[in-house]
């Protein structure tokens, strides 16, 4: 197998592949893939962002919560 420059191989005493070193300075696409798979954690930002709401459902119940607002009065 030919060297790729960036992704180094280890391998135990009966020759079996155990670990794969990949410097994502240069291999920045695989970045997305790794985060996909779970081997690089979402930051705190990004959990908070797939958990918020759309700005189409942030006016729907803002509207709705200033008619109950404006009607109870």
């Amino acid at each position: 197998m030919a060297a790729i420059a960036g992704i180094t191989t280890k391998k135990n005493s009966q020759g079996k592949l155990t670990h794969v070193t990949v410097d994502v300075r240069k291999h920045t696409q695989v970045i997305p893939i790794f985060e996909e798979i779970g081997l690089i954690p979402k930051t705190d930002f990004q959990k908070r962002c797939e958990d918020a709401i759309s700005v189409e459902e942030f006016r729907t119940q803002l509207h709705k919560r200033l008619k109950e607002l404006w009607d109870s009065k």
